[in-house]
């Protein structure tokens, strides 16, 4: 490895000075940059350590401490900019050290409790990379002789054993400069520079290529794994991460280091063994494949060099039924040892060789992933004895994953300790404890320990996937939540109370549903991560808790608790619920308003919305049918919606949006507003058929075409479950199940006989149900205007089948567009929204 740079003057504007010189990116600096321009600012890139640290800490000479470590470590005065479209390292001379001072310790109450909301905040502040340092300190000062070090850095400059380096050094230097002697730590052998040219040299290349062959032999048939949400995945919806810990019992954990060591085994790949375990018993899947990084520090003078070093792996176990435990650890093993011997390839490049199905909502390959925590070890005495200052524990904030899962190992002289940072809008916490907890169980049962004093969690441990209905029909909740409402339940309904004696209870069942307590009156439901059956289930708790009637309606248009207890306390009226996506720069400039009666969340629209650009108005429309169902019609439906939307736009173009059902609707409100006079210049129609077109052809050509569709529906299924596996036909089976008519009419007789309590859903179905019987008994007309059908994976193809899915017939000016995504709803893809918005723009211009 040679010190490979480039000599050139530092970018104006930079913070740091004297001269700077480039070198050429690492594997992994690429990857976080891309990462960066794909999501700014992302906290999932930041490395958050917190040390705690005994003894008196003068602040000046820490700051003195720090800055010999940034002029010893070249990556802590990196930043990386962007050269032709390709990243470099920009290596400054001299960078200021970002640092600021906070004592907490004359603050009365939870000082621990306060120290922890500035680290969760300190390790969410997006970092510019183009600017060094990419490294910041906060010293909270806890009380005499107690302080808190928030290091944070962005994971192109420093992985988690980078943190533990710093860490050593910096007690090493800091006892040094405070007994007023000058610091001599060896220099480094190598800077992380000579590392980045090493890695694309043409050997380390071709061994990256050997092992690249490795993982597309190995990996070639793998459906990606996943363990089933408790929540749907929505294309464009935020990511929000949360964290569950638990501290298995000292003594279990000395038990499974000494079992580990009997069988020739490390225990991460104990702990390995039992989570694949796990997973297979919780998905049915014998084939299970989950991920983990690797330090990438096999060479001895890498040891102590700081930078961004890990590398991910593909684990994967193929488990037999007739396996014993210590079979299953050796063969675990093997898969660990084969797996790190080519760990050469990078991840990036094993996903691009794979070319694994892609919808934009699951990580490549992998959704669950493994790691253990690095530990800074024992403190090495020193010959002065005893260390002004000592650092008492190194731990990291959980400041978000690539992962839908990620489970960290914390070994520590008090036990295990597991932490598990989780997507929270797949995921419920209560999943994931219960997930924890199984793996406390599955580890007592390994190594013959006795269970630990009755698992709290072990009525909710049985599953994610199948959670979903029996939570919703009797959810469990502590017996102390909203006492308000539960006293008024006993008592009797309070028909003429304000929304001011509502608003308590309701606040309490809309926080815990969400399990938001934060949440304000005023935070939108669907934005907060809720969704059209968790709406449903919300409106049953609160039916059951007040004895009052919500229609499922009333909450959508509500959105917020304020305005839902204004609705039910008669002091607001219910009928429209338009809710902008992207704002209009201009009063008059035409947007788009997307029909959502029944089937999708709003939230679903917002990639679109992002696609199509912040110049173009996109709402949102709902509205509550208020005609007796005798009478209702699609056509008289659409009227009251035409209604609403000349209220809010009462001139210039109209542009619709309808999905699924929710399509045929827009495809009459255009006509009615067509025939009216108004302009209408587009209407788009995602994954929508058009009612009546199989009933209308003659029976030859139907029969053909029901025998298309059926088999591209086959096939749909079949993609399906080479992509999810034997879970997506239990997922299909049981939403069939929940959506079916006839077993939503045996559940109804079942709850008046008193052997089933009532069904959250019923609202939601029977809407879906109401707007599918208007749209088939609807006989549309032909509307001139232009109509885009949009069609995605997941609608079936073929030459028997009209390719405009009906609607040629009634769209004299139609034209039709496939989009990438997978699923019904997968049209809402990025790369789905990114064709139809390119489409529509296209038509736009003609």
């Amino acid at each position: 490895m040679r010190h490979f740079t480039q000599e050139t003057p530092a970018m104006a504007g930079e913070a740091h000075g004297g001269e700077a010189f480039t070198a050429r990116c690492s594997h992994s600096q690429t990857r976080f940059w891309l990462l960066d321009q794909l999501r700014p600012g992302d906290p999932s890139l930041h490395v958050a350590a917190r040390w705690r640290i005994a003894g008196r800490l003068d602040a000046e000479i820490l700051v003195r401490s720090f800055r010999i470590l940034l002029d010893r470590h070249e990556a802590l005065r990196t930043s990386i900019v962007g050269e032709g479209g390709r990243p470099v390292q920009r290596i400054a001379a001299t960078v200021a050290l970002p640092f600021s001072e906070i004592d907490l310790s004359g603050l009365p109450g939870d000082r621990l409790g306060e120290a922890q909301t500035i680290a969760d905040s300190e390790a969410g502040k997006p970092f510019d990379l183009a600017r060094a340092p990419l490294l910041r300190l906060t010293l909270l000062r806890l009380g005499r002789g107690d302080s808190l070090l928030l290091v944070t850095a962005h994971h192109s400059v420093c992985d988690g054993w980078s943190m533990v380096v710093l860490a050593r050094e910096f007690v090493a230097i800091y006892g040094a400069l405070i007994r007023g002697q000058a610091p001599a730590p060896a220099p480094p052998a190598l800077h992380y520079a000579d590392f980045a040219e090493w890695e694309t040299a043409p050997a380390t290349a071709a061994a990256a290529e050997r092992d690249l062959a490795f993982w597309a032999r190995s990996l070639r048939d793998l459906t990606p794994f996943e363990l089933p949400p408790d929540h749907p995945r929505r294309p464009g919806r935020e990511r929000r991460f949360a964290a569950e810990t638990r501290l298995l019992p000292a003594a279990l954990g000395t038990r499974l280091e000494a079992y580990a060591r009997e069988h020739g085994a490390t225990p991460f790949v104990l702990a390995c063994t039992i989570l694949f375990g796990l997973l297979s018993a919780r998905t049915g899947r014998g084939d299970v494949a989950i991920g983990t990084q690797v330090l990438g520090r096999d060479e001895i003078e890498l040891e102590g060099v700081v930078g961004s070093f890990v590398n991910t792996l593909v684990l994967r176990a193929v488990l037999g039924p007739g396996q014993s435990f210590a079979e299953r650890l050796a063969a675990t093993r093997r898969t660990i040892l084969e797996a790190c011997d080519h760990a050469l390839a990078p991840f990036d490049r094993v996903v691009q060789a794979l070319a694994p199905s892609r919808d934009g909502l699951r990580p490549p390959l992998i959704s669950v992933n493994i790691r253990l925590r690095p530990a800074p070890g024992a403190p090495r005495p020193t010959a002065e004895g005893i260390a002004p200052i000592r650092l008492v524990d190194l731990d990291f904030a959980a400041s978000g994953s690539f992962f839908d899962l990620d489970l960290e190992l914390a070994p520590s002289e008090a036990g295990w300790r597991l932490i598990c940072e989780y997507d929270a809008g797949l995921y419920e916490a209560r999943t994931v404890a219960g997930l924890l907890a199984d793996f406390e169980r599955a580890a007592c049962a390994a190594v013959g320990a006795r269970l630990p004093d009755p698992a709290p969690f072990a009525s909710g441990a049985s599953g994610c996937g199948a959670r979903e209905v029996s939570e919703s029909a009797s959810p469990d909740r502590p017996a102390e939540a909203a006492p308000s409402v539960q006293r008024r339940t006993e008592e009797g309904p309070e028909t003429g109370a304000g929304s001011a004696d509502l608003l308590p209870g309701i606040r309490a069942i809309w926080r815990e549903m969400l399990d938001r307590p934060d949440l304000s009156d005023d935070d939108d439901f669907f934005a907060s991560g809720g969704h059209s059956l968790l709406a449903a289930r919300v409106v049953a708790r609160i039916e059951a808790e007040t004895g009052r009637s919500v229609p499922l309606w009333s909450f959508f248009e509500a959105g917020t608790v304020a305005r839902l207890c204004a609705l039910l306390a008669g002091e607001a009226t219910a009928g429209v619920r338009h809710r902008s996506l992207q704002e209009a720069k201009a009063a008059e400039r035409p947007g788009f308003t997307a029909i959502h009666h029944a089937a999708a969340d709003q939230e679903l629209y917002r990639p679109l919305a992002d696609a199509l650009g912040a110049d173009q108005p996109f709402a949102t429309l709902q509205l509550e049918s208020r005609l007796p169902p005798h009478e209702e019609t699609l056509e008289r439906l659409a009227s009251a919606y035409r209604d609403a939307i000349e209220a809010a736009q009462p001139r210039g173009l109209i542009r619709l949006v309808g999905f699924c059902r929710s399509g045929v609707l827009a495809f009459e409100i255009a006509r009615q507003f067509a025939e009216a006079g108004r302009d209408v210049a587009l209407v788009v129609l995602i994954d929508c058929w058009e009612p009546g077109y199989f009933r209308r052809l003659p029976p030859r050509e139907r029969g053909r075409a029901v025998s298309a569709y059926r088999r591209g529906r086959l096939a749909a299924l079949l993609r399906h479950l080479r992509r999810e596996g034997a879970g997506y036909l239990v997922s299909r089976a049981h939403l069939r199940l929940r959506s079916s008519q006839t077993w939503r009419r045996v559940r109804r007789i079942l709850q008046r006989a008193g052997l089933a309590s009532p069904n959250p859903e019923e609202a939601f179905w029977q809407l879906t149900d109401d707007l599918d019987a208007l749209a088939l008994a609807y006989e549309p007309r032909p509307h001139s205007g232009p109509v885009l059908i949009v069609r995605s994976e997941s609608i079936p193809v073929g030459p028997a089948l009209d390719p405009m899915l009906g609607w040629r017939a009634f769209a004299e000016n139609g034209e039709t567009v496939s989009v990438p995504g997978f699923g019904h709803e997968g049209a809402f893809s990025p790369a789905g929204c990114r064709v139809m918005a390119a489409k529509i723009s296209l038509m736009a211009l003609r």
